[in-house]
């Protein structure tokens, strides 16, 4: 695997300045850019074509939902782990309906932020636990199985959208990596979506988790 290429966005200089400083002693990681505010990360993720967005939420001017948004319509192989000082329930399902894969607060550790770029970069979420706890409560009172989803589909969606691994899912449900797979696969052509972001968003929009 080549260095991931992460864009750092923070309309705090010292933060944006910190967080690029802290990952640019990682050998996996190259950090190709810094923006300090909404536009500025367009710009920038259409010059450089980052892989991971480390993206702030509130800045002045454009704010990082709106950013998210645009850069994904435009580039949507770009994966985007908000990251913030806020746990409020609208950001968060503002952030993964805009598109973002992740959601990580500001008082991370670099080993655990290292370890979230790496994982979307695989292909997996990364939530913040007690962000995870939110997401996962907001519709937790509906629990109808729809789009011809089987009980057991409905479980491996579940898990993906605690941000888990295949071989993690497995672990937890008692199945192989290459039966979670397939799971997922058919969760996918049910539903007509292509990614973990768009099935997080609709596992939390019908109330399925």
């Amino acid at each position: 695997m080549g260095a991931i290429k992460v864009l750092v966005v923070d309309d705090q200089t010292l933060i944006c300045d910190g967080i690029a400083k802290l990952l640019e002693g990682e050998k996996d990681i190259e950090v190709v850019g810094k923006a300090y505010g909404g536009q500025e990360a367009i710009e920038k993720a259409e010059q450089l074509k980052p892989d991971i967005i480390l993206m702030d939420i509130r800045m002045p001017g454009l704010d990082g939902v709106s950013a998210t948004k645009m850069i994904k319509s435009k580039n949507p192989s770009i994966q985007v782990i908000a990251i913030s000082v806020y746990e409020e329930d609208n950001l968060i399902m503002q952030m993964f309906k805009a598109g973002a894969v992740g959601y990580v607060l500001k008082d991370i550790s670099l080993e655990n932020l290292v370890r979230a770029i790496k994982n979307v970069y695989k292909g997996t979420t990364m939530i913040n636990p007690r962000i995870s706890r939110k997401l996962l409560s907001l519709l937790a009172s509906d629990q109808k199985i729809g789009d011809g989803l089987t009980a057991r589909e409905v479980e491996v969606l579940r898990e993906v959208a605690k941000g888990k691994s295949n071989r993690e899912i497995g672990e937890e449900l008692y199945m192989s990596e290459s039966t979670v797979k397939t799971h997922i696969s058919h969760i996918f052509q049910k539903l007509n979506i292509k990614t973990r972001s768009e099935a997080i968003l609709y596992a939390v929009k019908r109330g399925l988790i």
